[in-house]
């Protein structure tokens, strides 16, 4: 789609919509997007030389998206948008969004970022190069609110080597960076690896199962456009309430995020294709992560007990009355 939202002719496949998969499926989770989203759908639908489909998943959002989205797949066959009956949550979305795309390569999407117009040429080109690959990612513009450059980001992780357990040991010492997510993965490598933990880090944890699952490939370039913003769901919410908002009726007197963290990645390297000798190398590569995190744990558990102890004390006697 261009600015003015008529999508460009030219760059279609007309030939392979309705008949057959696109080789990528897009999925783009998305809840009042609004204010980035028109950019952002114009720069995925410019791509050039790549078969693909766009899928939206609205989850519900109150702002123009639904609009600005059905606009954008009357006027393009290859966007879907899908509504959700109602607010899902961050989680359930990007899990669902990943079986509602076709073709052997996928992608997220976010309605902040912005894609060069041969993105998505160049990583599936990257994939079929590196056919043990299980994720092809660039380099990446950092861009603020209004579009102006901020920095570029490089990843500093040597995340394509042969070994599995040096993959992981490699990412666990650049834990925080998460744009490989937004990267070019094989389906069948991202569908071992769902779905996505209900933690506020399950970018990095399903980066690490990706990780396990093949090398990652790089193609030195940047292809993204990342935007950073105050409304983004980073910078709004801590931890304790981000899980508030994904699991609602959860009681959260008993959430030990760092630790939930820490099982999450246990069992990603428990559920890897692993033999013997590389599992226990795996679960060693991750004394990075369990020397930072020992004492966030031990919080998280002296937490639970002071809340746990305060119930205790305002549980009335049982040989005690309510009185009105």
């Amino acid at each position: 789609m261009t600015p003015s939202g008529a999508a460009p002719q030219a760059r279609r496949a007309p030939d392979l919509i309705g008949t057959a998969a696109p080789e990528i499926g897009v999925g783009m989770p998305v809840y009042n997007g609004e204010p980035y989203l028109t950019g952002a759908l114009a720069s995925i639908l410019g791509q050039r030389d790549a078969d693909f489909e766009l899928v939206i998943a609205d989850n519900c959002s109150t702002d123009a998206t639904e609009e600005i989205c059905r606009e954008a797949a009357r006027n393009d066959p290859r966007v879907r948008y899908l509504r959700r009956e109602r607010n899902v949550g961050v989680i359930a979305n990007y899990n669902r969004i990943v079986h509602e795309t076709r073709g052997e390569f996928f992608s997220f999407a976010t309605a902040d970022d912005e894609y060069r117009a041969d993105r998505l040429a160049l990583l599936s080109a990257a994939l079929r190069d590196h056919p043990a690959a299980s994720v092809a990612f660039s380099a990446s513009e950092e861009i603020d609110e209004a579009g102006r450059r901020l920095g570029l980001w490089r990843s500093s992780a040597p995340t394509g080597a042969s070994r599995p357990s040096h993959r992981l040991r490699a990412k666990f010492r650049d834990y925080d960076e998460c744009l490989h997510l937004y990267g070019l993965i094989r389906r069948s490598a991202i569908a071992r690896a769902l779905p996505l933990a209900p933690v506020l880090a399950g970018d990095r944890v399903m980066i690490a199962e990706l990780v396990l699952i093949g090398p990652f490939v790089l193609v030195d370039e940047p292809l993204l456009r990342h935007r950073n913003h105050p409304a983004s769901d980073s910078q709004r919410y801590d931890v304790r309430a981000w899980r508030r908002r994904e699991v609602p009726d959860e009681d959260h007197r008993f959430f030990l995020p760092n630790v939930e963290e820490g099982r999450a990645l246990m069992r990603a390297v428990r559920n890897a294709p692993l033999t013997r000798g590389e599992r226990l190398a795996c679960y060693a590569a991750m004394w990075p992560w369990l020397r930072r995190n020992a004492v966030p744990m031990a919080r998280n558990v002296a937490h639970v007990g002071i809340d746990l102890a305060r119930g205790l004390r305002r549980r009335p006697a049982p040989d005690e009355t309510v009185r009105s």
